[in-house]
């Protein structure tokens, strides 16, 4: 899905908010990142646990209307591992986050285990999409940094985590993150010294200790998954200078997608590409519904009526193309292929994992066209 290098272990981050009573009016998270040096932010509580209930908060209004209005969630979380300032191992904690409309909430899933960064406010743990909370499976390699952190050792000087993103684009969706065992990491030094590393079962991988360069990142990923950036002509780069000695920091974690590809071309009756949108849905209506929901699939706008929807996982598929009138995509009338018949579900493209299929023709009618 995409490869992103984070400057800090725990980013620091500034949250803003418009608050009033009992409303959350904006939010905006402000990076303020420190090259590749990370630390724990004074004063943050930084844990390990699992969620083990959700409980809506409810704030009443003070003009003397007794009707509640739902401002957030207590989440009750049982720690497994403390980094700084929380409950020992075992022990309950409750923090406090927004409903995830726009407030920064984290939407925390029951039963899931999370790396939580909170902070204090009001008397009260809270924490926020800003503040770096997010489904253990994706910090396999975090947690080593954390550990080294916590215990007063040096930490690693690259490291990160491997693995294949969700299908959806929610920040609910980050629980389905995969780990990556056994895939092939590489720094490729300007000098052109190459290390390698490989990851373990949480996805992990590690660089202890490089000379002082700036090196070049690669993977090698199993058949069928890919990062966006792999058509990419330049690999990301990291500079691992550790002038105090404590281990340089660069956190770079990888995230795929199944590989699999729909191309093609989208043509009128006299053969002529049409420009226009072509995107993608399940041939199932629920899973239709899901991925909706979640966001939606790839899409693609073309001129000359050729189009390619990259990083597709395996299922059954229905194309959908919207007409382009004028300078406008025309979505009031989608035009499905394969056709939908009487019987539902029946026609679809299959698509195995990691499969290209090209050379999809679509021939859509002058009617449909200008509808």
């Amino acid at each position: 899905m995409r490869l992103q290098a984070l400057g800090r272990l725990a980013p620091a981050v500034f949250v803003l908010l418009i608050v009033s009573p009992g409303t959350v009016r904006a939010c905006s998270c402000v990076s303020l990142s420190n090259g590749c040096k990370m630390a724990l932010n004074p004063g943050d509580v930084v844990f390990l646990a699992k969620a083990i209930s959700k409980v809506e908060v409810r704030e009443f209004a003070t003009d003397g209307d007794s009707k509640g209005i739902a401002t957030g969630y207590a989440i009750h979380l049982t720690t497994t591992e403390n980094f700084q300032g929380a409950a020992q191992p075992g022990q309950e904690i409750v923090v406090s986050t927004g409903q995830g409309n726009g407030d920064c909430g984290v939407p925390f899933i029951v039963g899931t285990s999370y790396l939580v960064h909170a902070s204090t406010y009001n008397g009260q743990l809270t924490t926020n999409i800003c503040a770096g909370t997010v489904p253990e499976v994706m910090v396999g390699g975090t947690l080593k940094e954390l550990r080294a952190l916590r215990d007063g050792g040096r930490v690693d000087d690259v490291f990160g985590t491997v693995a294949i993103a969700p299908d959806g684009v929610g920040f609910e969706d980050l629980a389905q993150t995969r780990p990556l065992s056994n895939v092939p990491v590489h720094v490729t030094g300007s000098s052109g010294a190459t290390f390698s590393a490989m990851t373990d079962e949480h996805g992990a991988y590690s660089f202890a200790s490089l000379p002082r360069d700036i090196y070049r990142f690669e993977q090698d990923l199993p058949p069928g998954l890919s990062t966006w950036q792999s058509t990419d002509a330049k690999p990301p780069t990291v500079e691992v200078d550790d002038k105090g000695g404590t281990g340089a920091g660069c956190q770079v974690d990888v995230f795929s997608r199944p590989d699999g590809q729909i191309s093609g071309t989208v043509i009128d009756g006299n053969g002529q590409g049409v420009s226009g949108f072509v995107t993608i849905e399940p041939a199932d209506p629920i899973e239709a519904q899901a991925a909706f929901r979640r966001g939606g699939l790839p899409g693609c706008e073309m001129d000359d009526g050729n189009f390619s929807l990259p990083h597709l996982a395996p299922g059954r598929y229905r194309l959908i193309f919207y007409a382009k009138i004028g300078n406008n995509i025309n979505l009031r009338h989608p035009f499905y292929w394969p056709p939908a018949n009487d019987v539902p579900n029946s026609t679809a493209i299959e698509l195995g994992f990691g499969q290209h299929i090209d050379n999809v023709r679509i021939e859509v009618s002058a009617t449909a066209i200008a509808r």
